[in-house]
């Protein structure tokens, strides 16, 4: 449908006056730190750090500030995570300062006016915001976490400066973009066979058609997100602990779903692209993977393949059982548990 330009700029306006009256009503503090005793040896800042020239979010949270730095890559593209680290970061938070940042474009970092993205891109802004920590914390390395999409930022950023780091740690990470897709839409149209109410949708279901909507068909069969209790909840789950969350205004929750939109729709042409077996093929620092036994978004045999091709000097894969994609997630205080005792031998 053709729309003139006069209509799109009246729409630009009216929407861009829209949200700066209700950004006036909900403002979150650029630099909002909860905890102002001195003498605590606890943090809990929330932040807004110039990175890639640009404002981007930090929510930086430990028990004691001395604790060895974490930082975590949210997957998406665009699935911020700060409106949710409270809830599933907790336990880590004890023996780390777990750093979450809402990546460029994305959740507190929303912006109307979002250039062109490569995975390049992110990658640099994670090498600035790795330069401010260890500056911000006066330390020389931290430890770097990245969940799916944030997996794979997470390798290539380790793989090209492993001297920053004390180590990589990949949830459900994507190794090969093309591969998963692949994999997982023919163990969609196997399982829906065994559904008569799935089985007829997915007759004719074609693989654009299948990615389009990946997250409908994998959750239908808990093997996305989420593998128990929020496998047919998962947007109302994660909206609810959102909204409870002190650092997500109104606007935040009202931008959220734009911003994975519109960062999606920028990296989608490099999806098929991504494939760590070629652009990280050593990572000189341990690597630890982390997923779940019913990961469809990026299936654990691709992973297994990868781990066994890398070249690192330790790695290794923990498996769940009882979960799929984000482990971390399901079974946050399980997960937090084993992922410590492999991490802090190497600190």
């Amino acid at each position: 449908m053709y729309v003139s330009n006069r209509s799109q700029s009246l729409f630009v306006f009216l929407s861009f006056l829209f949200f700066s009256i209700i950004l006036s009503q909900c403002k979150t503090s650029e630099n909002s730190t909860q905890n102002t005793d001195p003498t605590s040896k606890t943090i809990s800042s929330l932040e807004k750090v110039e990175i890639g020239e640009t404002g981007q979010w930090l929510l930086m949270r430990g028990a004691d500030i001395h604790k060895p730095v974490l930082l975590i890559l949210h997957g998406g593209p665009g699935a911020a995570s700060i409106g949710f680290a409270r809830h599933f970061y907790k336990d880590l938070e004890k023996d780390f300062v777990v750093v979450n940042w809402d990546q460029r474009g994305s959740g507190k970092s929303f912006s109307f006016f979002l250039p062109d993205l490569t995975p390049d891109m992110y990658v640099s802004d994670t090498h600035e915001v790795i330069n401010f920590l260890k500056k911000r914390f006066g330390v020389h390395k931290v430890f770097l976490m990245g969940h799916s999409w944030g997996g794979y930022i997470g390798a290539l950023y380790a793989s090209r400066y492993p001297e920053n780091l004390f180590a990589y740690i990949g949830i459900g990470p994507v190794i090969r973009g093309e591969e998963s897709a692949k994999i997982s839409y023919e163990y969609v149209l196997e399982q829906a066979k065994k559904d008569p109410k799935l089985e007829s949708q997915a007759k004719d279901l074609s693989l654009d058609s299948y990615l389009q909507d990946r997250r409908y068909w994998l959750n239908s069969f808990g093997i996305g997100l989420f593998h128990g209790e929020h496998s047919k909840d998962e947007s109302a789950f994660l909206r609810g602990l959102m909204s409870d969350s002190p650092d997500y205004s109104l606007l935040d929750m009202i931008t959220y779903l734009p911003g994975i939109w519109k960062s999606s729709s920028r990296i989608r042409p490099y999806f098929f692209q991504m494939d760590l077996f070629q652009q990280a093929p050593e990572i000189r620092t341990p690597v630890y993977f982390f997923t779940g036994r019913h990961d469809y978004y990026n299936p654990l045999e691709i992973l297994e393949r990868y781990t066994k091709a890398l070249k690192a000097p330790k790695k290794n894969i923990t498996i769940f059982e009882t979960c799929a994609h984000a482990p971390h997630f399901e079974l946050p205080k399980e997960f937090s548990e084993k992922m410590t005792a492999k991490l802090l031998s190497e600190k």
